[in-house]
């Protein structure tokens, strides 16, 4: 890629002293040249269409076990960022992003990384916090801290850096809390993002879900063919809460969304699986809990297995969890 890169520079260069020299049909050559490498470059980049296997996915919710955290949590996310080619449950809270391993019988911390530099002012009267993938690294936030934290695995120990200022909500997507609050505005207080699966054919999908000031979550997809990407679905959740993901668990290529209520912090509440397409009022799978569910989190376990959603449920205020699977 980097001469890939270098072959544009020196054709961009090339380009622009031409035109000072005011030779107009060398530098048409020229620019027309630079358009048909950029998009040689870009086709070269595209990844060949493999429409996805179907695996039988059995739902049946089962308690992982527990962790007691230190602080309350704010969020989770998985990744395989330590190459063992399962992915770790990665739980945010207001002071540390804690790594988790779920291959053994019960769910067990593998490292713990703190948050460090400058505070958030003025401090937030609910933390939030958010986390995902981004050039191979986690990117975790949280909302009484003033940058984010970049997380990466090298031989074998979790190790952590200060990122950018703001609030990551999805790679290349940054965006500014109001100041003291748990929403970055009005009508926004939640994104999530998904752009690694694909459709039944093999085609890739962005999946976007934002959830707004009245809970409701809106929900969007596109399909996407090389740098074109055309919308295929949007539809909305009259009432969610804030903990939600996005999936393919059966990878049948129809994603689904995972959604929480929009009770109280703590009060009794419930996980539902809804089919983009599907019946939105009956979904997939339901299950009810006592405590609240303060966060959701699909896990994958290599490309033979579905994966997993697995649920983190707290009381109002408790900085221990029990982690759920639903399937």
């Amino acid at each position: 890629m980097r001469r890939g890169l270098s072959i544009v520079a020196a054709l961009t260069l090339g380009a622009t002293l031409v035109r000072a020299d005011d030779g107009a049909p060398f530098t048409q050559r020229l620019v027309d040249d630079l358009r048909a490498r950029v998009a040689e470059l870009v086709a070269a980049k595209v990844p060949p269409i493999v429409p996805p296997t179907p695996i039988a996915v059995s739902w049946k919710a089962v308690k992982l076990g527990s962790l007691e955290l230190g602080a309350p949590l704010l969020a989770t996310s998985a990744a395989d960022i330590d190459g063992d080619g399962h992915d770790e449950l990665f739980a945010i809270t207001s002071e540390m992003v804690i790594a988790i391993s779920l291959t053994g019988p019960k769910p067990t911390e593998v490292g713990r990384v703190a948050f460090t530099g400058p505070r958030a002012v003025p401090a937030p009267r609910q933390p939030i916090g958010t986390a995902f993938i981004e050039a191979g690294e986690l990117v975790a936030a949280a909302s009484p801290w003033a940058t984010e934290l970049r997380i990466t695995w090298p031989g074998g120990k979790l190790t952590g850096r200060a990122g950018s200022p703001g609030f990551g909500v999805c790679a290349g997507e940054r965006l500014s809390l109001v100041p003291g609050r748990n929403y970055f505005a009005p009508d926004l207080l939640a994104v999530r993002c998904r752009t690694d699966l694909v459709d039944k054919d093999g085609a890739a999908l962005h999946l976007r879900a934002q959830l707004a000031g009245k809970h409701k979550l809106a929900v969007t997809s596109e399909l996407c063919r090389g740098a074109t990407c055309e919308p295929t679905v949007r539809f909305d959740i009259g009432t969610a809460g804030a903990a939600f993901a996005l999936s393919d668990v059966d990878r049948n290529g129809t994603p689904e969304v995972i959604i929480s209520g929009a009770g109280a912090p703590g009060d009794a509440d419930a996980v539902k699986v809804i089919a983009f397409g599907g019946d939105i009022k009956k979904g997939l799978f339901r299950k009810t809990f006592t405590g609240g569910v303060a966060a959701i989190e699909v896990v994958s376990r290599g490309p033979e297995h579905a994966a997993r959603i697995v649920a983190a449920v707290r009381l109002s205020g408790a900085t221990r969890v029990d982690l759920w699977r639903l399937n």
